[in-house]
């Protein structure tokens, strides 16, 4: 099932009228061979068209569903392959002409709407889960990253976060462990700092910030930083302290001399952050990564410890940048983004995603956060979302029903 917005549902309603007259002038050209309609690839073969186009024109021409037809639009020059192949292939003239004017009657709707076909095809992808719909939106996703990384003028390979959540010595309450890596960062052009880390801050009910007195699990001299788990001789120069807050950082650039991918490691601790269980208007454990750089991908992680009880399973949600009381329901849906990316449990800290290097740091770095509370990495389960070309900024959240005390 899906839902449109009152604005879109009405574009649509709009476009239907002029679409529905272009998807029947293709049908009734594709029902000129009658062994096209047996699906895209007899399609294609019928009228000599490669895999792309044929499945875009028999979803046009059969397609059970006005959003999913309208989501396979091809762009000026695939129309042109199209007619050209139509032609070839014998089909009638009126035929042909009858499709192309249905067509550029369908375009100049879209033109006075200020509509282009990119935004067609994300409107239509919105609305609709399939395989192509996922990924024209992450065509789409992909190029408004690339967009952002031009605009901000910084950019990076990959960000991943995790927590670590583990039982406290204070009863009933959780300690937490919070690793980043920042992944192959670059400036695509002259800027001011980019805010890069934050230390753990958590929210109450109502959003009001709570700090927390925290440590890092390095041993340099500008923790949280690990020095031995990121690029070598991170220098002040390009990853800066920032003045306002302790514990945060910006990425200024990358040094002149240095020649390979800038990378920078994060890990800190804080005790007794939140309950174990139920209690007051506590029911859900939620943490939260910010995505404040323009990457290509973003993992996330939460490392729980098997002791601690849930009811549920892990979900997770994106959200455009801002804190989101989850009392204030108005609020969170007003900053809800789409997420297709599933929480998946991995066999182990292994991130295909990234280079083995950073891959090799991450496990090291939960390893090294697990000791230091004295558990063994195997002691938690690792539950995992990656989201290619996120939104910047964004948060990613994941969440999970506390169990009952």
């Amino acid at each position: 099932m899906t839902t449109q917005t009152p604005e879109t549902s009405s574009v649509f309603a709009d476009l239907a009228p002029t679409f529905g007259r272009l998807r029947a002038s293709v049908k009734l050209i594709l029902d000129s061979r009658p062994k096209a309609v047996a699906g895209a690839r007899a399609c294609a073969r019928e009228f000599g068209f490669d895999k792309s186009i044929g499945w875009k024109l028999f979803q046009i021409g059969y397609a059970t569903d006005f959003i999913t037809a309208l989501s396979a639009m091809p762009g000026a020059r695939g129309w042109e392959i199209a007619f050209a192949k139509f032609e070839a292939a014998g089909v009638p003239a009126p035929k042909v002409a009858e499709a192309q004017w249905a067509l550029s009657v369908f375009e100049k709707q879209l033109a006075d709407r200020r509509i282009d076909r990119s935004m067609l095809s994300g409107m239509a992808a919105a609305v609709v889960d399939t395989d192509e719909s996922r990924r024209q939106m992450l065509r789409l996703r992909k190029q408004a990253s690339d967009a952002m990384a031009v605009i901000h003028g910084v950019h990076c390979a990959a960000r991943v976060g995790g927590f670590l959540v583990m039982p406290s010595k204070t009863s009933g309450m959780a300690d937490l462990a919070a690793l980043t890596i920042v992944e192959g960062l670059e400036r695509r052009r002259p800027g001011p700092p980019w805010p890069l880390y934050d230390p753990i801050h958590s929210y109450d009910a109502k959003g009001a910030g709570l700090a927390h007195a925290t440590s890092g699990i390095g041993r340099g001299a500008r923790e949280p930083i690990v020095d031995d788990l990121s690029s070598p001789k991170v220098l002040e120069t390009e990853i800066g302290s920032r003045e306002d807050r302790a514990g945060a950082f910006d990425f200024v650039g990358r040094s002149a001399t240095r020649t390979e991918a800038l990378t920078v490691s994060f890990a800190e601790h804080a005790t007794a952050v939140g309950p174990l269980t139920k209690r007051g208007n506590e029911t859900q454990c939620e943490l939260s990564m910010p995505v404040t750089v323009p990457t290509s991908v973003a993992i996330f992680d939460l490392l729980i410890h098997r002791s601690i009880k849930r009811t549920g399973p892990v979900n997770a949600e994106m959200f455009a940048s801002g804190v989101v009381s989850r009392q204030s329901r108005p609020a969170r849906d007003s900053l809800r983004l789409g997420l297709e990316a599933l929480v998946r449990t991995p066999t182990s800290l292994h991130i295909p995603e990234v280079s083995a290097g950073t891959s090799a740091a991450y496990a090291e770095l939960c390893r090294r956060s697990a000791d230091r509370f004295g558990f063994d990495r195997a002691d938690f389960e690792v539950q995992r979302i990656v989201v290619p070309h996120p939104p910047v900024p964004c948060t990613l959240q994941m969440w999970w029903e506390l169990a009952g005390s």
